[in-house]
């Protein structure tokens, strides 16, 4: 029980690690895009359609829309884990 417990605990770690690192991501993502692809000025303004064709723009807005959603996913994930070792618990015979 104990490898076990061992065992979960080092790939939770890796896994939160990994969803730490996407957050972080889509975060700075998000301040980056509006920095550069959306400056706050009238000339910006005027720019702002060239700017969203360029390179980096598109890697913002991708990393943006596929971070959310990888956040998203994540949480329901968890959510189905969670609700899967709830039903185990109470269905179990000793349980009855």
């Amino acid at each position: 029980m104990l490898n076990t417990a061992i065992l979960f605990i080092k790939n939770s770690a890796e896994l939160i690690i990994i969803y730490l690192i996407w957050i972080i991501i889509h975060y700075l993502a998000g301040i980056l895009y509006s920095v550069f692809c959306t400056p706050k000025t009238m000339i910006g303004f005027i720019i702002s359609p060239f700017l969203v064709l360029t390179p980096h723009c598109r890697a913002f807005r991708w990393i943006i829309y596929n971070g959310g959603i990888i956040i998203t996913d994540t949480w329901i994930v968890l959510g189905t884990w969670l609700a899967t070792k709830l039903c185990k618990k109470i269905l179990t015979p000793e349980n009855k």
